[in-house]
């Protein structure tokens, strides 16, 4: 993954910009010639800088709900809005002009 970028942090939210580079392993095998960040890259992404900047566990115990609305390709340009409310986390991940929404959703920590 390339290096995110801090844009504004609380202690229950976060927001960062941050691409995935053509050589990232997510985009192995998905798919040759038209590489796409599959669903599970896209959760594995939101619990990683979860952890990182709310402080919680890499686990999940339930998937509220989510929606992958629009595929993302090597180097678009995304912004991951991030919210803790206890062990709830709500993610939405949109173009940084905010005009495509990409995924959004919530899940409950383990």
């Amino acid at each position: 993954m390339a290096e995110e970028k801090l844009i504004t942090q609380t202690e229950n939210t976060v927001a960062l910009e941050f691409s995935v580079p053509d050589t990232s392993l997510y985009f192995d095998g998905h798919f040759p010639g038209f590489p796409i960040l599959p669903a599970v890259a896209q959760v594995d992404i939101i619990l990683h800088f979860a952890s990182q900047y709310l402080g919680t566990s890499i686990g999940l115990s339930q998937i509220r709900r989510i929606k992958f609305l629009t595929i993302i390709r090597p180097f678009t340009p995304l912004l991951l809005n991030l919210e803790r409310s206890g062990k709830n986390i709500s993610f939405s991940i949109n173009s940084r002009d905010g005009k495509i929404v990409y995924s959004q959703g919530s899940f409950r920590e383990a």
